[in-house]
């Protein structure tokens, strides 16, 4: 009886939205996809439970938004004070069989519980009142906590972009892929440290955001040196994590890949580089006396044939020299994906460590920018010939 009355409790769906119940002890209700006109203010989304008779105060309402104040579409209302918590005492061997499964139905009496209406009932009323392609999905306390982190590192994206750019910081950053979005900085910086035993300050971890503010799978971490680097790209390669970091084995598992597949530059001279044309490689790694004639020379030899070549200096690994980069420009996306080929071939060919860096793709390292017209997403104009992210 009890396993159908969660059951369909996990399966409450109204129209074209879904409430997904994660556990009995949550905290926060996550509402998604909102309209502007509702996150215009806390008091709207005050206004919006209150059509349920559910009384919220400002105070419980934690709104996502970009650094210029653009709201996300996301809203996260506490929701202790309205929902039970229910009281398990399985672990007390003198309560009995039945008084356990009573314990399973009852509110804990020290609860202020103000509302009177079930559960059920006040599930219903918020996704009656919810425009219809919003979602709404509870949280417990980890969520709640990790939902906030992660609109604080929204906000501060630009200043920790900024702070990869820097020149020493080169080859000391790893990329990680498929970090599970329960997991913040303290806890991959965890995981770094029981894999590899490589200590991580978690304010050296930087994750990638998507545009409509998820948190991607992807993360940037600055090492303390070129040997954690190499530590954690050969260790971290397809290690099993929980997927649910609060719940352990227990919702399954996602895998970490580490690579030096992210390079991150910062320099007056290459404004707006990436907007002239969106066809570019960026190669690196030339010896420092190579110039402009002589790579264009290489290229013409390699079959390349680039458009246009930009030369740009950086301090090479070896105190006291530096090395020669270059972003070499094509005229058809098409070409530009062979020359990727060709470059692989040739660190192959040349023996180059697969944690040495060669060659990028390079984009702009930012969420939004702003202009006259509004907000802007800066990789929208990226998404037209590319069918995948081009990683190699």
């Amino acid at each position: 009886m009890n396993r159908l009355f969660f059951r369909h409790l996990s399966n409450l769906t109204k129209k074209h939205d879904f409430l997904k119940i994660n556990q009995l002890r949550q905290r926060g209700l996550l509402l998604t996809n909102l309209t502007p006109e509702i996150l215009d203010s806390n008091d709207s989304v005050v206004k919006l439970f209150s059509k349920c008779n559910i009384n919220i105060c400002n105070d419980d309402v934690h709104i996502m938004r970009t650094r210029f104040g653009y709201p996300l579409g996301k809203a996260l209302v506490l929701i202790d004070r309205m929902t039970p918590n229910y009281d398990f005492k399985f672990d007390n061997p003198n309560n009995d069989s039945e008084k356990s499964y009573e314990n399973l139905f009852q509110p804990s009496k020290n609860l202020d519980f103000t509302n009177t209406t079930s559960l059920r009932l006040v599930y219903n009323s918020i996704i009656e009142n919810l425009p219809k392609e919003s979602s709404a999905y509870l949280c417990d306390e980890h969520e709640v906590s990790c939902y906030v982190e992660q609109c604080e590192r929204l906000l501060t994206l630009p200043n920790d972009l900024r702070r990869l750019s820097n020149p020493d910081l080169l080859h000391r950053v790893v990329t990680i892929t498929g970090a599970p979005r329960s997991y913040g900085r303290v806890e991959l910086s965890n995981v770094i440290f029981d894999i590899t035993k490589v200590q991580v300050d978690p304010k050296n971890i930087i994750f990638r955001f998507k545009a409509n503010g998820d948190q991607d799978s992807l993360a940037w971490v600055i090492c303390n040196s070129d040997k954690d680097v190499n530590t954690i790209i050969s260790k971290i390669q397809e290690v099993p994590i929980p997927r649910r970091y609060q719940y352990g084995s227990l919702m399954g598992a996602s895998f970490l890949y580490s690579s030096r597949s992210s390079f991150f530059l910062s320099h007056p001279s290459l404004d707006f580089i990436t907007n002239r044309s969106k066809y570019q490689i960026f190669t690196m790694g030339w010896h420092s006396d190579v110039d402009e004639a002589e790579l264009r020379t290489l290229t013409d030899s390699l079959k390349f044939y680039p458009k246009e070549i930009k030369i740009f200096k950086i301090d090479s690994k070896d105190p006291g020299k530096s090395e020669t980069c270059a972003f070499l420009e094509f005229d058809r996306m098409r070409n530009t994906k062979k020359v990727m080929v060709r470059l692989q071939m040739i660190k192959n060919r040349w023996k180059i460590p697969d944690h040495s860096g060669f060659y990028a793709y390079p984009r702009i390292a930012d969420v939004w920018w702003k202009s006259d017209n509004g907000c802007h997403y800066n990789d929208s104009h990226f998404n037209a010939d590319l069918d995948e992210p081009v990683e190699y």
